[in-house]
C-alpha cells in the first residue's frame, strides 16, 4: 500500500512484529500493524486501520491474500466497505427511534449514504476517532482508537448518555483480535443506565470463488423478520431449512440477509478458503449471541458478530412492557450502570491447511 511513512516503531528483539503510522492520500493517518515470519512470507500477516474513517479496519492481508473486500473509493465517500464499528446501535432501529425506561429519542435528522428508513449501522462508522501510538511486544503488535459521546458532542443528542468506546487492534502470529472497552461515563448520582449493543461489520472477501468458499455457522435459531428487515421476535428453528449452517456450506448456494442466534459456544463461525487451503475463525467473547450473515452480492460476505438482536433497545422495551422474558433474551440488550465499564473481543484466527 502507498502512503508516506512518518513513525515505525521497531521490532522488540527477536519479535516479528512491527507498526507504522503512515499518511495515505485521501485517508488521512492510517496505522498499520504486521507481522512477519522469517522464512514464511505466505503466513505473514498486515492490518491497517483508517482512525479517521470510523476506525475502519480497511486492510487484513494474509501473505497475498487481502481477507477483507474493500472499495477504496466507498471508503473515502465515508460507505460502507472494508470493516466497521457498530455502536451504540447495531443494524437496523425501527421508524429511526427508539425507546429506554420511558425516554424516546429520536434519530429522524440522521442522513445516511444508503438505508435512511430504518437507520442502519449505528453512530460511529462516519465519525473521526482518535488513536494512541502503537505498543510492540515479542508476541504481538497493538493500537488503540477510540471515540467519545459527551454533552457538547454532536452525537449527544443521538445517544444521550456521557460514554465512550476503545477498540484495541491486536495483531499475532495467526490472526488479529479486536478488544472493545464501552464505559458509562454518567455520574453515579444520576443513576442513568446505558444501553447498547456492539458488533464489527467486516465484509470477508470470497477468495476461492462463491463455490469454492464455505461457511460455517453452528447457530440454531434465525429471527423472523419484516419487509424492512426488522425482527418480529419469533425465532425459527434452523433444522431442515435453508438457514441451517452447521455444517460448510458454498457461499454461492446462499441468498440472505439473515440474524442468526442461539450460537453454539463451543463451536465458532468459520470461513474455508478451500482453493488456498485457509480458514478463518470467527472467536467471540461469550456476549456475542447474535450474528448477520449478508451474501446477496458477489465478491464478498458480510459476517457479523454481534452482542444482540437487530433493534435491540426497541424490542427490549417490548418485551420489558409484555412481560415476555423469551423477547427480552431474543433482543439481549447490554445495559451498563453508570460509571461502569464493560468490555469483550472479537477475533479473526487464521489457520492454513
Amino acid at each position: 500500500m502507498e502512503g508516506k511513512e512518518i513513525t515505525i516503531l521497531q521490532n522488540s528483539g527477536e519479535s516479528a512484529f512491527s507498526a507504522a503510522i503512515e499518511q495515505e492520500k485521501d485517508l488521512g493517518t492510517v496505522l498499520f500493524l504486521r507481522y512477519k515470519p522469517r522464512g514464511d512470507t505466505g503466513r505473514s500477516i498486515e492490518v491497517a486501520i483508517a482512525p479517521e474513517f470510523g476506525s475502519n479496519m480497511f486492510h487484513f492481508q494474509v501473505g497475498e491474500n487481502n481477507v477483507f473486500y474493500c472499495d477504496r473509493e466507498l471508503l473515502i465517500d465515508h460507505d460502507w466497505t472494508g470493516n466497521f464499528p457498530l455502536w451504540p446501535l447495531p443494524n437496523r432501529v425501527s421508524n429511526k427511534k427508539y425507546e429506554f425506561e420511558g425516554r424516546t429519542v429520536s434519530l429522524e435528522d440522521i442522513q445516511r449514504k444508503r438505508g435512511n428508513w430504518p437507520l442502519i449501522h449505528g453512530l460511529v462508522d462516519d465519525q473521526v476517532w482518535d488513536y494512541e501510538e502503537p505498543v510492540i511486544e515479542s508476541d504481538f503488535g497493538a493500537v488503540r482508537t477510540h471515540i467519545a459521546i459527551t454533552r457538547g458532542s454532536r452525537l449527544y443528542k443521538y445517544f444521550p448518555y456521557v460514554s465512550r468506546l476503545t477498540l484495541e487492534y491486536r495483531v499475532t502470529d495467526n490472526g488479529v483480535k479486536i478488544q472493545y472497552m464501552v464505559e458509562n461515563n454518567e455520574q453515579k448520582k444520576d443513576g442513568k443506565h446505558m444501553p447498547f449493543g456492539f458488533a464489527l461489520h467486516p465484509y470477508f472477501a470470497t477468495l476461492s470463488g462463491k463455490n469454492e468458499t464455505f461457511i460455517t455457522l453452528p447457530a440454531d435459531y434465525v429471527m423472523e423478520a419484516d419487509e424492512a428487515l426488522l425482527p418480529t421476535g419469533r425465532l425459527i428453528d434452523v433444522t431442515h431449512t435453508e438457514y441451517d449452517l452447521r455444517q460448510p456450506t458454498a457461499v454461492g448456494a446462499l441468498q440472505l440477509d439473515t440474524v442468526f442466534t442461539n450460537l453454539h459456544r463451543n463451536k465458532c463461525a468459520s470461513i474455508d478458503y478451500r482453493t488456498l487451503g485457509m480458514k478463518v475463525f470467527l472467536k467471540a467473547s461469550d456476549e456475542f449471541t447474535h450474528m448477520v450473515l449478508y451474501t446477496l452480492e458477489d465478491g464478498f460476505i458480510c459476517f457479523e458478530n454481534q452482542t444482540g438482536s437487530t433493534d435491540m433497545i426497541n424490542l427490549y422495551t417490548r418485551a420489558v412492557k409484555e412481560g415476555a422474558e423469551e423477547l427480552e433474551k431474543a433482543a439481549h440488550l447490554l445495559i451498563l450502570p453508570p460509571d461502569r465499564c464493560h468490555t469483550g473481543y472479537i477475533e479473526y484466527q487464521v489457520e492454513h491447511y
